[in-house]
């Protein structure tokens, strides 16, 4: 959970996000910058529950009108909880992360 860029902040969060890692997450949405994009990476995530996902929505909420974009793996459990949950349409929800960083509007860091 560190920034990469100066042009957008990371959160890289992985494993099962639930309610045990409430604080974690929580202050990890809290503590990010404000003015600047957000790339929020969960391609490690293997799953989450339905307070992540609140916290999630919440987070893009208090951040407009700052860019936010979410990047999944683009199998597994975590994609079909978004599919059925219908986060793509609430988020800018995506399967790779060039296309997440377009998003921002800014273009992929090179390393």
């Amino acid at each position: 959970m560190n920034p990469v860029s100066a042009s957008y902040h990371l959160l890289r969060l992985d494993g099962y996000l639930d309610i045990g890692r409430y604080p974690e997450f929580r202050q990890a949405f809290e503590a990010t910058p404000p003015g600047i994009p957000v790339l929020v990476d969960l391609q490690d995530a293997v799953g989450v529950d339905s307070v992540f996902l609140s916290e999630l929505l919440l987070f893009r909420r208090r951040r407009r009108p700052d860019p936010v974009a979410v990047v999944i793996a683009p199998d597994g459990s975590l994609a079909k909880v978004f599919e059925i949950a219908d986060i793509g349409r609430k988020l800018n929800v995506f399967h790779d992360l060039a296309a997440a960083v377009a998003a921002l509007g800014l273009e992929p860091t090179r390393g």
